[in-house]
């Protein structure tokens, strides 16, 4: 999970003939655009019993993993077709459900691929091997929950004959199944060497996605596109590049909610890479992953391969732990040319003391609202010195031994573990480590801290001023025309700002002003506080005026009671339409 860009718009009207709609006529002081738990409230949950579930122990893998066969042209969810007896009674048994998931090839290959492992190993795959088995057989959702049967039969027995033995049981452990709400599933019954296996996996739907290749175009961009089923304020990507870097994907502004469209550049140098989409509820401040893709080269099937003692790293206490990954961590991105973080240490212990609640919590056996709780507190940073610009979180749990090696090589396998870890401007962490036995496991909360220094914001506005450039494009307009006069008096008023000599709104009818006076024409401007410049997402009012005349400016205030520091963007643009009128 991730905090994304919260903000607060106000929108300014103001006439060449000197009348002004909408404008403020007092100082209105900034309120915070994100509002976190209270260190009081984190304590609150400090103060609850928490027990973790029985966890089984994962199955190690050896060596690699690849599709049995060559992984679909294009990810979607094209409908699968019943083929025999024990297809025919999977279809039945899942069309009496009340709200019956639809069944499509996608994670029947995902099923197939499942019951290949459990026919090998006689137990389920590791969570990282069966999120890409989903991936490489063309799914873009994440297997939430799976019902199987297997065991031995003779070579003599019929399909319909294990059918007959073994159906009932099945049956009832997918209707068990489905009561979790899944919107979509998939089958295979598998059988080799006197073994098979009967496997339905069932996946939460966030969104529907217009058919995609996962293999990079000529531009080195992967696009996709689709429209949420569930209330999304925001949308956005990311993807993997090189061993261990990410980089934020390209959202285009131009398309509108529900609806999405992101463009991915994986390195082209790397033979596969997970793409990972995010959205934001409305009214809610975490990012939540709903989708990941796997690209991969034209040309060549996507292979797993279990990583995890390279770097392998023994500890037998959570102090072990913390200074285990510090060290490998710092050392990874030494080699990759990236500055070493520090330990946020007051931060740490309190996250060490909600970790055991963060996962009791998330698998199920806490409060579940404590789990985001707990995540958006550490992403407070209220015991973090500095001004933090930013932060993200992300939780890691694996069953599988006490090697705090293994446990990094998993939390950087996706883009939003590296986001926490590995991004570039990430500073501090946050580390609160859980040690279990019975298995024995490692897990942790992580939070990475962005910071600002000084307040120069040049590559600020030019990012800003490239997405709208980039959007106007995408929707067949002229580039826009930057109002340079205006530069003078956008400092000016952005200064005092940062300074705290002046409020946002304030700043804005201020710069409203002097464009009025220098250009004579009537002027429409917006002002909007952040907490991320990385996925605001531009008024659309703005983007699609016929002629754009703008200027931006950016700077940061830290706001009464706020935890972080939050942008101002100053945008003033003419507007032609109020003087044809």
């Amino acid at each position: 999970m991730m905090s994304p860009a919260l903000s607060r718009i106000a929108q300014t009207t103001l006439l060449a003939g000197g009348l002004s709609a909408c404008a403020s006529a007092a100082p209105v002081p900034s309120r915070p655009a994100a509002e976190f738990p209270s260190h009081a409230a984190l304590k609150a949950i400090e103060a609850k019993p928490a027990a973790l579930p029985a966890l089984p122990r994962e199955v190690a893998v050896d060596g690699s993993w690849a599709p049995e066969d060559a992984p679909p042209v294009l990810a979607g969810d094209e409908a699968w077709e019943p083929a025999g007896a024990w297809d025919a009674a999977f279809r039945d048994a899942v069309s009496g459900a009340e709200r019956p998931p639809r069944v499509i090839r996608a994670l029947s290959c995902t099923a197939r691929e499942l019951g290949r492992f459990m026919l090998e190993h006689k137990a389920p795959p590791p969570e990282s091997l069966r999120r890409f088995m989903s991936a490489a057989c063309g799914s873009m959702n994440d297997v939430g929950g799976y019902a199987f049967v297997g065991g031995e039969v003779p070579p003599t027995e019929t399909d319909e004959e294990v059918l007959a033995r073994w159906g009932g049981g099945f049956r009832e452990r997918v209707a068990a199944a489905i009561q979790g709400g899944a919107q979509v599933a998939g089958f295979s019954f598998e059988r080799r060497e006197g073994r098979a296996v009967a496997t339905a996996v069932f996946a939460a739907e966030d969104a529907q996605f217009k058919p995609f290749s996962p293999v990079p175009d000529a531009r080195g961009e992967v696009t996709i596109e689709g429209r949420m089923t569930r209330p999304a304020e925001q949308v956005s990507a990311y993807v993997n590049r090189g061993r261990a870097g990410v980089a934020a994907c390209d959202v285009d502004l131009s398309v509108q909610r529900p609806a999405f469209r992101v463009i991915c550049r994986p390195d082209p140098a790397d033979r596969s890479a997970w793409i990972q989409l995010v959205y934001t509820a409305p009214k809610r401040v975490l990012a939540t992953p709903f989708a990941q893709v796997l690209a991969r080269r034209a040309g060549e099937a996507p292979v797993y391969q279990d990583d995890a003692h390279a770097g392998s790293r023994p500890v037998a206490s959570a102090d072990e732990f913390t200074r285990a990954v510090l060290e490998q961590l710092n050392a990874a991105r030494a080699s990759v040319g990236l500055r070493p973080v520090t330990l946020a240490a007051r931060e740490s212990a309190t996250a060490a003391r909600l970790a055991p609640h963060y996962f009791a919590a998330a698998l199920g056996q806490g409060e579940k609202p404590d789990a985001d709780v707990i995540a958006l507190g550490l992403l407070a940073g209220w015991e973090v010195e500095g001004t933090i610009r930013g932060g993200s979180f992300v939780s890691s749990y694996s069953p599988r031994g006490l090697d705090a090696g293994r446990w990094l090589s998993a939390a950087l396998e996706m883009p939003m573990g590296r986001l926490t870890l590995f991004a570039p401007d990430i500073e501090q962490v946050a580390l609160g480590p859980l040690l279990t036995r019975g298995p024995d496991g490692l897990g942790a909360v992580v939070t990475g801290y962005r910071f600002h220094h000084g307040s120069d914001h040049t590559a600020d506005v030019n990012l800003l001023l490239t997405r709208v450039i980039e959007a106007r494009r995408r929707m067949g307009m002229s580039a826009p025309k930057r109002l340079a006069a205006l530069e003078g008096a956008m400092k000016e008023e952005l200064a005092l700002v940062h300074a705290g000599a002046s409020d946002t709104r304030s700043a804005l009818d201020a710069v409203m002003q002097s464009a009025v006076q220098q250009f004579g024409r009537n002027m429409r401007g917006f002002a909007i506080e952040t907490t991320s410049l990385d996925t605001l997402e531009l008024p659309p009012e703005l983007l699609r005026q016929r002629a754009l005349h703008l200027d931006i400016g950016v700077t940061h205030h830290r706001p009464k009671g706020a935890a972080w520091a939050q942008y101002v963007i100053l945008v003033v643009f003419a507007d032609y339409r109020a003087n044809e009128a």
